[in-house]
């Protein structure tokens, strides 16, 4: 009946489609990822996005100087231009013709000097050289091709794309191949690559930290509302204790407690463990609630008088009859727990170089430069709005499913 009822709900069917293919994309990052996580490049820092256009190379004029013998030479000045749609993915050869395989141009190195004598090297495509794009490319090192958002590898040598480097010419020193789909960062990275690995870290995060915080809240909220008394009472004074801590200082603190000195995964884990230890309590007073008022019905009292354990009666009677809150309150809190790990990383206390996640691709974003000249650096921004918003329209469409009163008055409405 609840999946009958969320089947209605187009939004809430267009949130979970959007998170099924932002985890299958994250899941599947290794294999679809051109390069891997890591992959520098000096000559491509902060190169823009393919899929939107390309870089073109202007010659704005000539700067007379003077070489080591105080002869003068000329020095070409140079202006590099963005054009929209243009000089980047393409659909023709080298001889212009028409294909239907995808291309991409060359970088080409210029140097460009001032009138002080210096140089600046800018890097713009060279348009009378296309690469084709090849696809199901093998490499020479084995990578990640599959994981569970990180967890249970699959290693493998293949890549979903790739460039075809043949065409290149061997004495050109100058050029620069690179299939950036979204633009390479400062470090000349390629962005949706990192934006794929960090997926894993800021998708997975929401779901192991609510799976975690669940389960603590079902602990202690089905504790308190079973047995009551001085139980309730000192389990919900702690309640109260960490809800009346503002969430981002609470989690703050219980990091500056954790040694910097830790591995990747270690941290990983440390993340999940405090955004867990800061969500359950909202959960185990809701548990709490409705415990109290579900201990009284017949079939807890017939378990009970049968001579069922007071475990037995609440873990086989009691939390169950909670699952359908229980699912819909975790889907609504995941966002949460995801745009804590952005704020954790983004402030420099999550996740670390060289692992990727979305919080710490924006932390490149915190300079006002960024909005007027690389722009396309807050791409992993719209990733953590997409998810964000998908799960909050799965969350309002599992509430409303699950609401029966709600669905009543949906019947009552529809009959009159």
């Amino acid at each position: 009946m609840l999946w009958h009822r969320l089947r209605k709900n187009r939004l809430a069917m267009i949130g979970a489609a959007i998170l099924l293919v932002l985890y299958t994309l994250s899941c599947f990052g290794g294999f679809i990822a051109p390069y891997s996580s890591n992959e520098t490049n000096k000559y491509t820092v902060k190169y823009g996005p393919m899929l939107l256009g390309g870089y073109s190379i202007d010659k704005v004029g000539e700067v007379i100087d003077e070489d080591e013998n105080y002869n003068e030479i000329i020095l070409s000045t140079y202006e590099r231009n963005w054009n929209w749609f243009e000089g980047g993915i393409h659909f023709h050869n080298s001889a212009n013709e028409f294909t239907f395989r995808p291309h991409v141009h060359p970088l080409r190195e210029y140097q460009s000097w001032d009138e002080y004598g210096e140089s600046e090297y800018l890097m713009a495509v060279d348009r009378t050289i296309s690469l084709p794009i090849q696809f199901f490319v093998e490499r020479e090192e084995s990578h990640e091709l599959f994981s569970l958002c990180g967890f249970f590898p699959i290693q493998g040598k293949t890549h979903l794309m790739g460039l075809d480097t043949e065409q290149l010419p061997s004495d050109r020193a100058d050029l620069h191949p690179g299939l950036f789909l979204l633009g390479t960062d400062i470090l000349g990275r390629d962005l949706w690559t990192r934006i794929l690995y960090g997926g894993q870290v800021s998708l997975s995060v929401g779901l192991i930290g609510i799976m975690i915080s669940i389960s603590i809240g079902l602990v202690i909220g089905g504790i308190a509302g079973y047995f009551g008394g001085q139980v309730d009472f000192w389990l919900m004074r702690l309640v109260e204790l960490l809800l009346a801590i503002p969430g981002l200082y609470l989690i703050l603190t219980l990091r500056y407690a954790i040694p910097d000195r830790l591995s990747p995964r270690q941290t990983y884990m440390m993340i999940v463990a405090i955004l867990a230890i800061v969500g359950w309590a909202s959960t185990g007073r809701m548990i709490r609630g409705m415990v109290l008022s579900l201990r009284e019905s017949e079939y807890a009292l017939a378990a009970k008088a049968l001579g069922g354990s007071s475990a037995r009666v609440i873990l086989r009677h009691l939390l169950p009859n909670t699952a359908s809150i229980v699912i819909v309150t975790a889907t609504l809190y995941v966002p949460y727990y995801i745009l804590g790990e952005v704020a954790l990383s983004f402030l420099g206390f999550g996740i670390t170089e060289p692992d990727s996640s979305w919080g710490l691709l924006l932390k490149d974003c915190n300079v006002s430069e960024v909005l007027k000249y690389n722009p396309w650096l807050i791409t992993p921004g719209f990733f953590i709005f997409l998810a964000v918003l998908a799960y909050n329209f799965l969350g309002d469409g599992l509430r409303d499913a699950a609401d029966p009163r709600a669905y009543l008055g949906l019947s009552k409405k529809a009959e009159s």
